[in-house]
């Protein structure tokens, strides 16, 4: 039957093989940029899945430090309340023994001043003088005769 075609039937099944082996050329080259593109996205995908991964790890030790960080402030913290509270404590021990000898001293100079008051009165007295100084002839000026 194909040989009782025309010429122009010839022609016109030739241009369409033509066309439909153009079309599966393109078609090929077609899956061929579809599968390097696949393999594309699978290196990408793969890529992001590491960096996420790295990210992740990262973020994670990240995390870790802070808590770290913030374990070691937290003690330290800790620890500078208790050294002022002690310092605090002999402060205040300091300040309570320095009102105890102030108060001692303030009692002792009462004392002295009230004996030293007694004492000057009752020494003042003739009696006494003469009594314990009597014989101390610096202490007396005993306005001298004339010869």
């Amino acid at each position: 039957m194909t040989e009782a075609l025309t010429p122009d039937v010839h022609d016109i099944l030739d241009d369409h093989g033509e066309r439909i082996g153009f079309l599966e050329r393109w078609r090929d080259s077609a899956d061929g940029k579809i599968d390097d593109t696949r393999r594309e996205v699978g290196a990408i995908r793969a890529e992001m899945q590491a960096q996420y991964a790295a990210t992740s790890s990262a973020l994670e030790r990240q995390s870790r430090n802070m808590q770290d960080l913030t374990r070691q402030l937290a003690e330290q913290n800790g620890a500078q309340k208790e050294r002022n509270r002690l310092e605090q404590a002999k402060l205040t021990k300091a300040r309570i023994a320095e009102s105890r000898w102030k108060k001692r001293a303030a009692i002792c100079g009462l004392v002295f001043a009230v004996f030293g008051a007694v004492g000057g009165t009752i020494l003042s007295s003739q009696t006494w003088d003469d009594y314990f100084f009597a014989n101390v002839p610096f202490l007396h000026h005993h306005v001298g005769t004339a010869p």
